[in-house]
């Protein structure tokens, strides 16, 4: 069985000739998206009440996990999510479920490991998490674009995901983009098994955090009294909206001007 091969039985399923030709999976990026598919899924949770809207998967996109697609035509993640908060400070553009809706904008059942493993599939390039000793580095990764839809009053709508964020001294949108930092695998001193760090519920953060798959490349406290950013409310539909998000690779400036 090749490395392709060993994937798609990881996953569960046979992909379809195409997405395997759109999609050359190196060795490292087998044995990355493999060691996130085998930690298998966090327990199931009870679902959510339903809200009505329009949201159809396109039938060309390919299912890799619960409210979580690959499609292969545009090279994009799509994700759904419900909106937990408009307004107040953030720790999170998106966390999971049941985790830190308190201070995060959307919350998705999505399984992080997936939402890692197919954004590898997009062609992200992972960096590193946030590094706070011995010195302060960053987060690194490919820069990605975030769009959000969602139906309200009866229209189909459109936002740059940071324009719902706002630094909160300045009063302005979110510029930046958010980087694949990949948060971390690491061995339970217990079970000795291993542990996805944004299972705790870091996903898409805009203050640092180890744990998170995507995070903010410059410095951003979490510290209470000095949180940099705060829900954009009046750009943030209303609390349990269902939303789509769709993430790809921001190109590079100089490559998209060739």
């Amino acid at each position: 069985m090749n490395g392709d091969e060993a994937l798609q039985v990881k996953l569960g399923r046979r992909l379809d000739p195409p997405l395997q030709e759109m999609i050359p999976l190196s060795s490292t990026v087998l044995a990355l998206a493999t060691a996130l598919l085998v930690l298998g899924a966090p327990p199931s949770e009870s679902p959510q009440p339903t809200t009505t809207d329009s949201f159809r998967p396109d039938p060309t996109w390919k299912p890799i996990g619960r409210s979580l697609w690959f499609d292969p035509g545009a090279k994009q993640l799509v994700l759904r999510a419900r909106v937990a908060l408009r307004e107040g400070p953030l720790e999170h553009l998106l966390c999971l479920k049941g985790t830190k809706e308190h201070e995060a904008v959307l919350a998705t059942d999505a399984v992080p490991r997936m939402i890692h493993a197919g954004l590898i599939l997009t062609g992200a390039k992972q960096g590193h998490p946030v590094r706070f000793l011995p010195k302060f580095e960053p987060p690194t990764g490919s820069a990605i674009e975030i769009q959000i839809q969602w139906q309200e009053d009866n229209k189909l709508r459109t936002a740059d995901a940071r324009s719902w964020v706002r630094e909160d001294q300045s009063k302005r949108p979110l510029t930046k983009d958010w980087v694949f930092a990949g948060s971390e695998i690491f061995e339970d001193p217990d079970t000795k098994k291993p542990i996805y760090a944004a299972d705790d519920g870091d996903l898409f953060t805009v203050a640092n955090f180890a744990n998170a798959i995507l995070d903010l490349p410059f410095a951003s406290t979490a510290n209470d009294a000095e949180r940099s950013f705060v829900a954009n409310t009046e750009k943030i539909p209303p609390r349990g909206t269902l939303v789509t998000l769709f993430l790809r690779p921001r190109p590079a400036p100089d490559a998209a001007k060739r």
